[in-house]
């Protein structure tokens, strides 16, 4: 695991909060891995299908319930139809 820190200014630290505001992420250190992941797809620096490959491996270590699956559904619903 690598630690930075970064300060944010100006626009970029708006983009960060809004961001979080909007559910997109819970944190702003979530939101730059997110904007980390999206700038290696739209490089080509990795592809859709190393980094899905990379997700269903860790995926199989994940165990989720019914019952949870159907509360973050509901959960994204109530988020979709509040935006």
């Amino acid at each position: 695991m690598t630690t930075v820190t970064v300060d944010f200014r100006g626009t970029q630290e708006t983009i960060l909060k809004e961001m979080v505001n909007l559910g997109i992420v819970k944190t702003k250190a979530e939101a730059v891995r997110l904007a980390l992941m999206n700038f290696a797809l739209t490089t080509g620096l990795l592809s859709k299908e190393k980094i899905l490959e990379e997700i269903h491996e860790k995926a199989k270590s994940i165990s989720v319930s019914e019952n949870e699956v159907q509360r973050l559904i509901e959960s994204a619903k109530e988020k979709s139809i509040h935006r």
